[in-house]
C-alpha cells in the first residue's frame, strides 16, 4: 500500500502483475503503468545514476559535508566529516547540522543498499549531549520508516551510534559486486614506489643468478614514468650491479602494481624465477 506507482516494460509481466493484484487488492490495480516509450525505462526515471551511486563508498550532503560507507565481514562502518563546510563563527552549529543531515542521509542509504547486520556510525563529536541526542533522535525517526527492524542505541564515549538492522537479504553489495581480482577485496593497489622496489630486488636476484643476460622490463606507464621522473639512474645502475643488459618498456595492458621480466631477444617471460610477490 505504500507503492504510489509500479511502472513496468514488459507487457507480459505487466499483464501478470495485474492479474495478480486483480485477486488480492484490485484497488492496487490502477497504480500499475505499463510503459512504451522508446527510451529505456531506467533512463526515464534516471535510475542508472542512482543505481551507479549505491555501490559507491562516498555519499554528498547537502550542506557540503559527506559519508564514507565501508562494508566489512564483521559490520558496516560509516563515517561523518563536514567536507569543506566548517563553519568557523559557530562549528558546533555546524557539525550538529551536517550530523543532523547524516543521521537522515545514513538511513536512506542502508535502505537503499539493503544493509544488514551491526553498522557503526562514526558522526562528528559533539559537545552537548543535548545535540547528540537530537542526532539519535534524528536517525531513530527516519530507520523508523524502513520495514526491515532496525535499533539505533545511544552515542558512545567515542562518539559513536551502533545500530543493528534485520538481514531479510544479502545486501546489494555483496550480491551484486564480486571481489576484485587485482586487489582482492582491499580496493588498493601498490603505488609506483612500491612496484619499483619489488623490480629493484627482482632484478638484483636475476643478477645474483646470472643465467639471464639480457632482460627487457615491461611496466605500467605510471610506474615508468615515476623511473623516469624520480628515480632515472636506477636501472642503470642495477644493470652495472648485476651486469645484466636492461631495456624497460611501458607496456598500457599491464596492472598498476605488475611488472614483467622478458628474456631477451626470445621474449620469454621468466618473471616467476625473480619476483617473490
Amino acid at each position: 500500500a505504500k507503492v504510489d506507482a509500479l511502472w513496468v516494460d514488459s507487457r507480459e509481466l505487466h499483464h501478470e502483475i495485474s492479474q495478480y493484484l486483480e485477486l488480492i487488492d484490485p484497488e492496487l490495480i490502477e497504480r500499475v503503468h505499463y510503459y512504451d516509450e522508446p527510451a529505456p525505462l531506467f533512463d526515464r526515471f534516471k535510475l542508472e545514476t542512482e543505481i551507479r551511486d549505491l555501490f559507491q563508498p562516498r555519499v554528498e550532503l547537502p550542506s557540503g559535508g559527506y559519508l564514507i560507507i565501508q562494508p566489512t565481514e564483521a559490520l558496516v562502518s560509516i563515517d561523518v566529516n563536514t567536507g569543506r563546510y566548517t563553519g568557523k563563527r559557530d562549528p558546533e552549529k555546524t557539525i550538529l547540522r551536517t550530523n543532523i543531515e547524516a543521521a537522515r542521509e545514513i538511513a536512506r542509504q542502508i535502505r537503499l543498499r539493503d544493509v544488514g547486520g551491526i553498522i557503526v556510525a562514526d558522526f562528528i563529536d559533539m559537545e552537548t549531549k543535548a545535540n547528540r541526542d537530537r542526532v539519535v533522535q534524528e536517525l531513530r525517526t527516519h530507520l523508523g520508516r524502513d520495514r526491515a527492524r532496525t535499533r539505533a542505541y545511544a552515542v558512545s564515549e567515542l562518539g559513536l551510534i551502533e545500530m543493528t538492522r534485520q538481514r531479510v537479504r544479502p545486501s546489494l553489495w555483496a550480491s551484486m559486486t564480486r571481489e576484485c581480482a587485482i586487489c582482492h577485496g582491499t580496493g588498493r593497489v601498490f603505488s609506483p614506489e612500491v612496484v619499483t622496489r619489488r623490480l629493484e630486488r627482482a632484478l638484483k636476484r636475476a643478477g645474483t643468478d646470472r643465467k639471464e643476460r639480457k632482460l627487457a622490463i615491461r611496466l605500467h606507464p605510471d610506474v615508468a614514468l615515476y623511473l623516469l621522473e624520480e628515480e632515472p639512474k636506477l636501472v642503470t645502475s642495477l644493470g652495472k650491479q648485476g651486469g645484466l643488459d636492461l631495456e624497460v618498456r611501458d607496456d598500457p595492458m599491464l596492472r598498476l602494481d605488475e611488472f614483467r621480466l622478458m628474456s631477451r631477444p626470445a621474449g620469454r617471460d621468466v618473471t616467476e624465477l625473480y619476483s617473490v610477490a
